[in-house]
């Protein structure tokens, strides 16, 4: 059944790459929808960033929330968008990006453990798909102190950073100590909770069991942030690109291939069991040589419509279409193609379009 559907989808995709050379809507912005036998609901948008922009935009700018893809794509004028990356659902971080996100200066979020991400400068003109991981430390002085995290719910036993990108304030329970730190300076130590987070600067978390002692930091003494942000060497553009000069970061998993080799089979990032050979939603971005950006909207969970894609379908769907590096975002309810004033796929979840934590946009120059 696999390969049924596999050699549908390449073949199908003839008549899609002729659809892309007929009359694209924009220049330098093609879309295609094409439903095959599965039954299978396919949205294709086809990307040049030398005539149009990139950009990742937060739901309601700001570090907790959510928003959904046509909010956000009506809101910034975009021609386009589609979903991002995988976030939490419910409580007091609703909306939290779960894994990378960097937008311009600003971190939202890190990956807690080795992950797939897209990077791009130039509004997407220099982009790369990679693994990152992500290391982060506070100093002062001699003294070295751990950062767990940023911007996330704080264990017990850990310390996470809050940056002004994350919210007003840290949201946190009164059990911990937090430092707030405004001009590499602390100004306050509190212990209470839920610290306001200064606008220049942030708070330093930690948890009551954690195995961290702040007690010699006390107010005005110097501190500064220092982090690692390292890419795996699959292939070589993302490994030596400079991930930290990135204007934008947007965090999926799994990375499906690099250079054309299937690569997400091999677990590297620790996918929840049937993640990968179950058919989903699906919502996945994938770069050509020439530099074009191709994304990929498979609907699903909808029998008469749509059945959805495992990852072994959904990557050969990208390499059909000329994609060497690509990714898997966040799918499911998620999974959302805004496109020239409306939403053009079929959401599966029963309210229709879910809220979101982020979206890739496509602008004018």
């Amino acid at each position: 059944m696999k390969r049924r559907n596999s050699s549908l989808i390449v073949v199908s995709l003839v008549c899609l790459r002729l659809l892309f050379a007929a009359a694209p809507d924009v220049a330098g912005l093609r879309y295609v929808h094409r439903t095959i036998a599965g039954p299978l609901s396919i949205h294709i948008l086809e990307v040049d960033p030398r005539l149009l922009r990139i950009e990742a935009v937060r739901a309601l700018d700001d570090g907790v929330g959510r928003e959904t893809v046509s909010s956000i794509a009506q809101r910034k004028g975009a021609l386009a968008a589609v979903n991002g990356g995988f976030f939490w659902i419910g409580g007091r971080y609703d909306g939290e990006p779960d894994g990378i996100l960097k937008i311009q200066q600003q971190w939202f979020s890190d990956p807690a453990k080795l992950r797939g991400a897209i990077g791009w400068t130039h509004g997407g003109e220099t982009a790369a798909i990679g693994r990152l991981n992500m290391k982060w430390k506070l100093e002062s002085g001699s003294s070295t102190f751990l950062i767990d995290g940023i911007n996330r719910p704080r264990g017990a036993s850990e310390a996470i950073l809050y940056n002004w990108a994350f919210h007003r304030s840290t949201l946190t329970d009164p059990d911990g100590t937090e430092l707030l730190v405004s001009g590499n300076k602390v100004i306050n130590i509190w212990k209470n909770g839920n610290a306001s987070i200064p606008k220049d600067g942030y708070v330093y978390s930690v948890g009551p069991q954690a195995s961290i002692s702040v007690e010699n930091l006390k107010a005005k003494a110097r501190v500064k942030v220092a982090y690692e942000l390292d890419a795996t060497a699959e292939n070589a553009a993302a490994a030596t690109r400079d991930w930290r000069a990135m204007d934008f970061i947007v965090g999926g998993m799994p990375a499906l291939f690099f250079d054309r080799r299937l690569d997400f089979e091999s677990n590297q990032e620790k996918m929840p069991a049937g993640f990968a050979a179950d058919k989903h939603p699906r919502t996945a971005v994938g770069l050509r040589a020439d530099g074009t950006w191709v994304f990929v909207v498979v609907d699903g969970r909808q029998p008469t419509l749509s059945v959805g894609m495992n990852l072994g379908e959904l990557s050969a769907l990208l390499l059909s279409l000329d994609c060497v590096d690509a990714l898997n975002l966040d799918g499911g309810g998620s999974s959302t193609l805004y496109y020239q004033g409306s939403i053009a796929n079929s959401p599966s979840d029963a309210t229709k379009e879910r809220p979101v934590s982020d979206a890739i946009v496509i602008l004018k120059k």
